[in-house]
């Protein structure tokens, strides 16, 4: 039976390519279903086992009816290792873990393979009757080890078929007969029931099991019974979730968790994830709390976690006594997960994709995931793959499109065009070579008489090629690299002309002189106030003195008579910069008046410390020339001079007979102290007085409490159903003393 097609895409894929292809479902009646009932058996889950055992044949005549006609099925159960802390190793309590309660249950195993898959419904009916519940004393259960052994234990038809038919091979036929007996054309379905969380990967270290799960079949025959175990429930640790994920997607199996509504409403209570590693410390500390902190260690992973991490998982409520599990079933086999498998992506391949479900009138992006999806229905993939560089290793070039729910899939085979094997694609007369011309290989090859890269050119009878012809020289340039030749011809850039595009407009090549072959344009003639152009570093006539004046001077000369015109640019003398020159930049170009200014306070004071009103004199340090006098109008007859030196950073020179009376700038230490000290004086009042208020109202609130005290009456009687904490026995046929 096929549902997917096509079964094979082939995508030839060049760098830079686009390629765009549909896949598409469509469900088919009696698609075959292999089902494994998988139950916990704990004390709790004893209304679930009886409802599963009033149903019987009627669960699979119901699946046959609602889902499909061609099921097999089959039954196992777990509980926990058999070791402390998940199960009690007390000796009675090995034999009837709910002795307790006073009820009769079966002795605690791991994990129990009942029933392998088959079509015979009265078998997996007998096998859910002679069904008993068990116990173990911790919350968690051991779900995990079921569903490894139910994963990788599975053995074909075939082999069954063959031990059963050779005579001589019973004990191959009993060793194999109740292994899990997947089909390979069908779909393969868990549905795991509980009521608790499970454990999971390290929890073992609890009972000093130290080996990781190995992922291998681990069943065994009971003596005397056509059941299996798991009878390494005790050497090896739980699987992980990520092993399980493995697990399913290598055997395509689709996991069905069926947990009951106290299990989903127990992430209610849990925000974040509590792993057994938490719950090992607890033992130690105290074993009571590992028994109330299991309950919630997996639960959120339960409910929330597993279908993202496990491909194609469903979870959904299982009611108290399980009644409504046909239901549940139906909803996941209806359900379509499809996996596109990135691990093979090719290197240099982008893939996007989008999905049409039944009935949907959009298109949902980035999902491959329908729900509801009945018989006739058809689902439509849309692919786009881009193909961004060819690979650079020989890894493989595959990729599987398909589901955990299905035993077909589609494979993607990409062929990457990275080398041009194109001699053989020979376009005859092609338009793009003008009709005169062959393209092969993304080129023209011209037919006689015709020349040019698109066989635009007819040969003339000179005996040069096109190519020749643009060329001065033989060892020359085409076109003086300032053109194109086309059909012989120079197509000059902007900016050339001539035959072979050697001249410039704007100036003469350095090549050929002034002249350019005489032509008008390569003299640099043309003057400005009777000064001719002068040509550049590469030719061009663009250089002339009147780029050196200042336009806003009428009266300026060439780079103002300090410097010297280089081709319009003004090259000034040591002492002056500027655009033009026009600015010195030595001391010796600048008067002092103006420096003098900046001392007048300290020479107003100076002055008035002076008791005697006498000429200060003051000795120049410069030459005289640049002396300057500040005359202080305050002092009417008396002029106080100050000499400034330039070159010695503008120091004072003064003569005074007795110290003045200049004030003196203010200590900041004065300012600060007097802050820093208010602020602490503030802290410790502020600190006191909350201290006195927090005294007087905890005063205030003892005084209240012994009041209270002093009212209150307690009464001495007993409590009437209070029972002490032990009990005396004495033995009536015991007479010792």
């Amino acid at each position: 039976v096929v549902q997917l097609r096509p079964q094979v895409i082939d995508i030839n894929l060049r760098k830079g390519d686009t390629v765009k292809f549909n896949v598409s479902f469509r469900k088919v009646k009696d698609y075959p279903v292999d089902l494994y009932y998988v139950m916990d058996l704990s004390n709790s889950m004893k209304d679930d086992l009886a409802e599963l055992q009033k149903l019987g044949e009627s669960l699979a005549t119901q699946i046959r009816q609602n889902v499909t006609s061609d099921i097999n099925m089959g039954f196992g159960t777990f509980v926990d290792k058999v070791m402390m802390p998940f199960t009690s190793t007390v000796p009675d309590q090995l034999i009837n873990p709910c002795a307790k309660s006073k009820e009769a249950c079966a002795p605690p195993f791991g994990f129990r393979h009942q029933q392998s898959i088959s079509g015979d419904l009265t078998a997996f009916k007998q096998s859910v009757q002679n069904t008993n519940i068990s116990g173990n004393i911790d919350s968690p259960e051991g779900g995990f080890d079921a569903l490894m052994q139910i994963a990788v234990c599975g053995v074909s038809g075939w082999v069954r078929g063959l031990c059963n038919s050779v005579a001589g091979y019973w004990d191959e036929w009993m060793a194999y007969q109740g292994q899990i007996g997947w089909r390979g054309d069908a779909s393969h379905l868990v549905v795991f029931t509980t009521d608790a969380s499970f454990h999971t990967a390290l929890d073992g270290k609890l009972a000093a099991i130290l080996d990781a799960n190995d992922m291998k079949c681990h069943l065994k025959r009971v003596r005397g019974t056509l059941a299996l175990v798991y009878d390494k429930s005790k050497e090896l640790d739980y699987p992980s979730i990520g092993q399980l994920r493995a697990a399913f997607v290598a055997n395509k199996i689709q996991p069905i968790f069926a947990v009951t509504k106290e299990t989903i409403l127990a992430k209610k209570f849990k925000k974040n994830l509590v792993f057994h590693h938490i719950v090992a410390i607890t033992v130690c500390v105290g074993g009571v709390l590992y028994f109330t902190l299991g309950l919630f260690s997996i639960t959120l992973f339960l409910v929330q976690g597993l279908k993202e991490l496990i491909p194609n998982s469903f979870v959904d409520e299982l009611a108290s006594d399980s009644n409504n599990i046909i239901s549940i079933i139906k909803t996941a086999y209806n359900k379509l997960q499809m996996s596109l498998d990135d691990d093979n992506k090719p290197e240099g391949v982008g893939i996007s994709y989008r999905t049409l479900c039944p009935n949907a009138t959009t298109w949902s992006d980035n999902s491959l995931s329908c729900n509801q999806i009945q018989l006739g229905s058809e689902v439509t993939y849309e692919f786009t793959v881009t193909a961004t560089a060819c690979p650079t290793t020989s890894a493989s070039n595959t990729m599987l499109f398909t589901s955990s729910s299905l035993q077909e899939s589609v494979t993607f085979r990409f062929n990457f065009l990275c080398n041009c094997n194109c001699s053989s694609m020979v376009e005859q007369k092609s338009i793009d070579c003008s009709s005169n011309g062959s393209m092969v290989c993304g080129a023209c090859l011209c037919d006689q008489g015709h020349e040019g890269s698109r066989c635009q050119c007819t040969q003339n009878t000179i005996g040069l090629s096109l190519s020749a012809q643009c060329k001065r020289s033989d060892s020359a340039d085409i076109c003086e690299r300032n053109g194109e030749c086309l059909c012989g011809i120079c197509d000059c850039h902007e900016n050339f002309h001539g035959k072979y595009c050697q001249c410039s407009n704007t100036g003469c090549p350095v090549t050929d002189g002034n002249n350019c072959y005489n032509q008008p344009k390569c003299n640099c003639t043309a003057k400005i106030n009777n000064i001719p152009y002068t040509l550049d570093n590469v030719g061009s006539c663009t250089c002339h003195e009147s780029n050196c004046i200042d336009p806003s001077n009428p009266n300026a000369t060439v780079c103002s008579s300090h410097g010297n015109c280089s081709c319009s640019i003004c090259e000034c003398d040591p002492k002056y910069d500027g655009k033009y020159c026009q600015d010195c930049n030595s001391p010796l170009c600048k008067t002092v008046t103006a420096e003098c200014s900046s001392h007048e306070a300290c020479a107003i004071c100076v002055n008035s410390a002076v008791q005697n009103r006498e000429v200060i004199p003051i000795r120049f340090l410069i030459p005289p020339p640049f002396r300057s006098s500040l005359v202080l109008n305050n002092q009417p007859g008396k002029q106080h001079y100050i000499s400034l030196d330039l070159f010695l950073r503008q120091r004072l020179a003064h003569k005074r007979n007795r110290p003045g009376n200049c004030p003196k700038p203010i200590d900041p230490v004065i300012i600060v102290l007097p802050i820093v000290a208010g602020i602490v004086v503030l802290g410790m009042i502020a600190l006191i007085a909350w201290k006195v208020y927090q005294t007087w109202r905890d005063k205030r609130e003892w005084q209240v409490f012994e009041n209270e005290m002093k009212k209150s009456k307690w009464t001495k009687g007993q409590n009437p159903i209070f029972e002490e904490a032990s009990t005396r026995f004495e033995n009536p046929t015991f007479h010792g003393t």
